[in-house]
């Protein structure tokens, strides 16, 4: 365990550019390759970097939200009232 509890820690040098280098020790725990996006958070006077989840890692995890039921039904029931609520909004401008 780091500094205060923190977990891992590392010191990074900030560039002239603002970049700075994640550790690869921490990007191989964390799997972040090349290109990943990270959300940059500031929260309570710290700078958190976290790893915006890809859609191939999500796949699958509404399964029991769906199960026993039909989610191509409800999604094309969804995309027709989302429709009829656009031409109103159309028609209306």
């Amino acid at each position: 365990m780091g500094e205060r509890g923190l977990g891992e820690t590392e010191t990074v040098v900030v560039s002239s550019k603002g970049q700075v280098t994640i550790p690869s020790k921490l990007r191989k725990q964390l799997n972040i390759e090349k290109g990943e996006r990270l959300l940059v958070v500031q929260e309570k006077g710290a700078i958190k970097l976290v790893p915006v989840p890809k859609l191939s890692k999500l796949a699958g995890v509404d399964e029991e939200l769906f199960r026993g039921r039909k989610p191509s039904d409800e999604i094309e029931a969804t995309r027709k009232e989302w429709t009829k609520e656009f031409e109103k909004r159309v028609q209306q401008a």
